[in-house]
C-alpha cells in the first residue's frame, strides 16, 4: 500500500487545482450535481445541522445544501477554488469557507452532524488513515458520513472493505449508471478515539 499523500504531491495539487478553478464549473458542474441529486435523496438534514464540506471546490454542493441545514463550512486546500466558492455564496449568510488540508482539520471534536466528501479520496491503495480519522473526529455521535470514490479506482467490494479498516460503517453504496463515482451514506457514527477506532456509544 502506498504512503498517504506527501506535502510536495498536496503542493502540485492544490497548484493543479488552481489552474483548473476557472472552467471547473463548465468541465464539471453537471457531474458534481448528479452525485449531489443522487446522496440528497437518501438523506435527511434537520434546520439544526451543521454540516462540512471536505474539498468543496467551487461550492456547489454547499450553494444547494446551504438552505437545509443551520450552518455550513466549505474546506479546500486551494485558494483560487475557494475565490470562485466565495462568489457564488456571497449572498448566503450561512456558510463559511476555510482553506486547510483535509488531513489537519480546523475544528473541535464532534462538530459537524454530516461530513460530505466527494471525490477526494484518492485511489484505495493509497492510505486513508489520517483523513479519515480526521474526519470521524469532526463528525459527532450519531452523525453520518457521505462519500464518493470514482469506479475506475476499485471495486464496490474493495471499498466497502477499505472503509471498514478505516473505522467507517457503510449503510448504502450506491452505484448508479449517471455517475462515474460510488457513492456511500454511512451508519450513524458511534463515539471514536483519535484514531477512528469506535468504541461503545
Amino acid at each position: 500500500m502506498q504512503d498517504s499523500m506527501s506535502w510536495k504531491e498536496k503542493r502540485e495539487m492544490r497548484l493543479r487545482y488552481g489552474a483548473e478553478a476557472d472552467g471547473y464549473d463548465e468541465l464539471y458542474s453537471d457531474e458534481q450535481r448528479t452525485k449531489y441529486g443522487l446522496a440528497f435523496r437518501r438523506i435527511v438534514f434537520c434546520g439544526g445541522d451543521r454540516i462540512l464540506d471536505c474539498g468543496c471546490g467551487t461550492g456547489i454542493f454547499l450553494e444547494k445544501v446551504a438552505g437545509r441545514v443551520q450552518f455550513a463550512v466549505g474546506v479546500d486546500l486551494s485558494p483560487k477554488m475557494l475565490e470562485r466558492a466565495k462568489l457564488r455564496l456571497s449572498q448566503i449568510s450561512n456558510v463559511e469557507l476555510v482553506c486547510a488540508d483535509i488531513d489537519f482539520l480546523p475544528f473541535s471534536e464532534g462538530t459537524f452532524r454530516h461530513i460530505f466528501m466527494f471525490t477526494v479520496l484518492p485511489s484505495v491503495h493509497t492510505y486513508w488513515g489520517d483523513t479519515m480519522s480526521e474526519a470521524l473526529r469532526a463528525l459527532r455521535t450519531h452523525g453520518i458520513m457521505t462519500l464518493s470514490v470514482r469506479k475506475k479506482e476499485t471495486s464496490s467490494e474493495k471499498l466497502l472493505r477499505k472503509l471498514s479498516m478505516n473505522g467507517l460503517e457503510p449503510r448504502e453504496l450506491v452505484d448508479d449508471d449517471k455517475t462515474p463515482d460510488y457513492i456511500v451514506i454511512s451508519k450513524e457514527a458511534r463515539k471514536t478515539t483519535r484514531k477512528g477506532e469506535a468504541t461503545s456509544p
